[in-house]
């Protein structure tokens, strides 16, 4: 940085020049004064020495006269040129005598230079222009030097810095509610020097709560004892912004969850880094969470599993295809009881160990030091939601990770109440770059949590969802403040277009955004075994169950239901965490991942010849049904297997042969799908909720026709989504 002279208003002159010289203007100057000498000379009768001698003292003359004026170097040099021209042609014209070809030159030289005259007052609105521009700001108080006078003594009033001189380029925010400042601190310091005076600086400068200041060393290629002062004149942390839309993105770039002062959207390098943020009790910690999350589902390359006992951060993101059948889930694996916790994070061990290995050639041939993340391998972030409720087990398995899992893309990210060392390990805090911090009831927390760089300024935390963050990796490299993006209704005006897209967030998530989620790379899955195939079998009763685990059908979507009722038995916490011992005290090592997938197959020891023989039929028309040139419509595929089955059957049962003939879920569950078979009358559909083929030759197959009440989109058939109990056409209920 360098300072600035002093730019007083110009003013016109004798031979009309500006200090806001152009290129065409010297040009008429010089052509002005050569015309004039061109047509005079040859009627004056003196000798050309006297005219040389003239013209030689007037260009000294000039030249002293512009110096003395303090004129830029180019008029100086515009003004000698024009008079030695002069002297040249004068004394040309002395020495030759006038001659008629004499005359008629120098008549096409004033012509030219009227023509370039003419042309340059034209072209000179633009110099007017940028005289009255100046003349508006030294009207406004936009003083250069009154205004770096300023900087310099308000820094040494308040930081005792003598010295610092203050870039006469103000970088004004957009929306105008800051602006920042570029310093010149003597050679020995640096940003640091001014470290702890935020607050005495926003007094100083009269900034509202809310507003404030931060400091900014710049990037790699600044100059140590250069910093950006960022001025917020506004309380922009007030108020509420909502949700930003949900396009699709990628982890490798940084995750956007919050606004900073000037406008720019605030984001953390999630695959490069974890974070930890800090917060008391209603800062907004689990809202920055759900808003962190959104930007992380949003990701076509990653994939999440949350570590949430109190369910709170994880349930939005699960609950449009728990409780209405919308999509998938969004959050890949919500553990929420302390032994799920405790296999999600034994599942990562085992995963970072594969990945290690198993992916070692593909990393030796694209030439990488870390494995990319990307649609077919994506990147595993865990979410930990309040670090002080984990069993101490996983909190060792958590440091493990964070230590181990960098270089195949396993990140953490944990949340706490406070930065001690109760909430915040050794290992999350020298390896976990990324901090964010919200309000705390201590401000020695903050500094905790950012070590080197002081507390910030406490009173900017006016609102739930302020915050203030930094990344060690991508910057801001130091405490920056910023408002997190508002996610829920409430705290918007009922009835507004942001109560109204905030009221449906979650489930336009669930609906655009689950096309788009990546499905866990298959050596990963494969290390992960029964741990991950089997996780939803295990979740649903810890999400939906009651006290006892048990699930009932009410709780969730038919859907849901469907898929739930066509898993076995998951196996026990006990057996996966290898807490279970042979009569010698072996530990019992729990299954591989082929064993109890998904949707387990049917066994024969577990049938009758009954049985066998209809199994057999079903087997037939799936075969059928794959091989087929044309595959057959998903309705036409649902008749087929009604009718194999051979007598009424639940969706339920019919769904998993439906999967196994190549029918994919889609936006309508396979329980509407039913509804329309049966409204085409290729079904029947009973009292009990049973379906049948029309051709089926069972003699009680006949039932109710569905009706208005039968809702498509409901949890059962009555208008409150239970089971309809009204008595039918035939008395039953």
């Amino acid at each position: 940085m360098s300072g600035a002279e002093l730019v007083t208003p110009a003013e016109r002159r004798w031979d009309f020049s500006r200090d806001a010289v152009s290129h065409g203007r010297l040009v008429a100057w010089g052509s002005e004064l050569g015309v004039a000498t061109a047509l005079i000379a040859p009627l004056a009768e003196i000798p050309w020495e006297a005219g040389a001698g003239a013209g030689v003292v007037c260009t000294g003359a000039a030249v002293l006269y512009e110096r003395a004026r303090g004129s830029w170097r180019r008029v100086q040099v515009a003004r000698a040129a024009a008079w030695l021209s002069t002297t040249g042609w004068l004394s040309y014209a002395l020495a030759e005598g006038p001659t008629l070809l004499t005359m008629c030159f120098g008549g096409a030289i004033w012509a030219t230079g009227a023509a370039v005259n003419i042309g340059m007052d034209r072209w000179g609105e633009h110099t007017r222009a940028a005289e009255r521009e100046l003349d508006r700001r030294l009207e406004t108080g936009e003083n250069i030097k009154q205004a770096q006078d300023g900087w310099a003594k308000l820094l040494y009033d308040i930081c005792g810095i003598e010295g610092a001189v203050a870039d006469p380029v103000i970088d004004r925010w957009r929306g105008g509610v800051g602006y920042t400042v570029k310093i010149t601190l003597p050679a020995h310091l640096n940003v640091e020097a001014l470290r702890g005076y935020e607050a005495a600086l926003a007094g100083a400068l009269h900034l509202p709560k809310g507003g404030g200041v931060s400091f900014n060393a710049g990037g790699p290629d600044t100059p140590r004892n250069v910093v950006f002062i960022a001025v917020t004149e506004k309380n922009v942390m007030s108020g509420a912004i909502p949700y930003p839309k949900l396009t699709p993105t990628t982890i490798n770039r940084p995750i956007g969850f919050a606004v900073i002062g000037n406008g720019d959207e605030a984001g953390l390098n999630m695959r490069d880094e974890g974070i930890i943020a800090i917060g008391a009790q209603g800062s907004g910690k689990t809202a920055f969470m759900k808003c962190l999350g959104l930007g992380l589902v949003r990701c076509v390359d990653a994939i999440v599993i949350d570590l949430d006992t109190s369910a709170k951060m994880s349930a939005p993101f699960v609950s449009p295809w728990l409780r209405h059948g919308i999509g998938r889930p969004l959050v890949d694996w919500p553990a929420t009881t302390p032994d799920e916790c405790r296999l999600a994070v034994h599942a990562g061990r085992a995963a970072i160990d594969a990945r290690k290995t198993q992916y070692a050639d593909l990393l030796e041939d694209e030439d990488l030091d870390n494995l990319p993340a990307r649609p077919d391998l994506p990147a595993i972030v865990y979410r930990v939601d309040e670090t002080k409720s984990m069993p101490d087990d996983v909190l060792d398995g958590i440091d493990w990770i964070i230590n181990e899992g960098r270089s195949v893309n396993v990140r953490v990210s944990v949340t706490g109440l406070r930065a001690t060392r109760d909430y915040v390990t050794a290992a999350m805090d020298e390896l976990t770059p990324g901090r964010v911090g919200l309000r705390t009831n201590n401000a020695s927390e903050l500094d905790m949590l950012y070590p080197g760089h002081g507390a910030p300024d406490m009173s900017i935390f006016t609102d739930p969802g302020v915050v203030v963050y930094m990344s060690a990796t991508r910057g801001p490299f130091q405490p920056t403040p910023a408002k997190v993006y508002a996610t829920m209704a409430e705290v918007f005006t009922q009835g507004t277009p942001d109560y109204d897209r905030m009221a449906g967030l979650f489930m336009d998530a669930g609906r655009e955004l689950s096309d788009i989620r990546p499905d866990m790379d298959a050596v990963t899955a494969e290390a992960m075994g029964l741990a991950w195939s089997q996780r939803w079998a295990r979740i649903i009763p810890n999400l939906r169950g009651d006290s006892h685990g048990n699930v009932t059908p009410d709780r969730m979507h038919e859907s849901v239901w469907e898929l739930y009722q066509s898993w076995g038995e998951p196996a026990s916490y006990d057996l996966l965490l290898g807490r279970l011992t042979d009569e010698r005290g072996g530990q019992i090592m729990p299954p591989t991942a082929g064993a109890a997938a998904d949707i387990p197959r049917l066994a024969e020891v577990m049938l009758g010849e009954d049985e066998l023989d209809r199994l057999a039929a079903q087997e037939a028309a799936i075969e059928l049904a794959k091989a087929s040139p044309r595959p057959k419509s998903n309705e036409a595929l649902a008749v087929e297997l009604f009718r194999a089955h051979g007598r009424p059957a639940k969706p339920s049962e019919i769904f998993p042969m439906m999967v196994k003939a190549g029918y994919e879920l889609s936006d309508r569950t396979f329980r509407d799908l039913c509804a329309k078979l049966g409204l085409q009358d290729k079904l029947i559909k009973r009292h009990d909720g049973t379906y049948a083929a029309i051709q089926s030759e069972v003699p009680d197959a006949a039932g109710r026709v569905p009706g208005p009440e039968d809702d498509a989109d409901g949890r059962g058939d009555g208008p409150d989504g239970r089971a309809d109990l009204r008595p039918d056409e035939g008395g039953h209920q």
